[in-house]
């Protein structure tokens, strides 16, 4: 069956093959692009083939198919640009750097290792930058609770203890 359906087509296609080359050659300007063309829409009109059907106007049919895929290959290649090194190093991305990245991974795991209340005290303080007494009214804790707290959870995670005995005392145990 399929041979009968192949001997139809080539038996359509041949009379018209010559012209639609012609056409595709002027169309292109480029005789590999012609080629090109001429086996896209020969391609494209032959999985459409259909033997029972009246194929008077084959050509033009084959010229439609061969006029929308060059168009359309021109509408795909009007925005494409060489590549240029020099050019592609210039662009700054807008993402994170890798290393930054990966550190906020480690200090997020980190984190997420403590228990709630500790988490949610040295995030506050040492990410968010609020002061002890801004946290002590967020969470409504006693000021020395929360120092020890702060404390505690920033040793845990190996952070700098400096900020957390910086304070002044009275800062910290003010509002208690």
């Amino acid at each position: 069956m399929p041979d009968l359906r192949q001997r139809a087509f080539l038996e359509v296609l041949e009379p018209v093959y010559d012209r639609l080359s012609r056409y595709a050659l002027a169309v292109t300007r480029n005789e590999m692009d012609a080629e090109d063309l001429v086996s896209a829409a020969v391609l494209v009109a032959y999985e459409k083939f259909d033997p029972t059907a009246n194929h008077e106007r084959y050509l033009h049919y084959l010229i439609k198919i061969a006029s929308r895929l060059h168009k359309r290959g021109r509408y795909r290649e009007r925005k494409r640009v060489p590549y240029d090194a020099s050019l592609a190093e210039d662009i700054s991305s807008s993402g994170q750097a890798p290393e930054t990245a990966a550190e906020i991974r480690l200090v997020m795991d980190a984190l997420n290792t403590l228990p709630d209340k500790m988490r949610e005290t040295v995030v506050l303080f040492d990410i968010s930058d609020l002061s002890l007494e801004e946290i002590r009214q967020i969470d409504g804790v006693v000021g020395g609770l929360l120092r020890d707290c702060g404390e505690r959870g920033a040793g845990f995670l190996g952070f700098d203890d400096a900020d957390w005995f910086a304070l002044d005392e009275e800062q910290v145990v003010a509002g208690a």
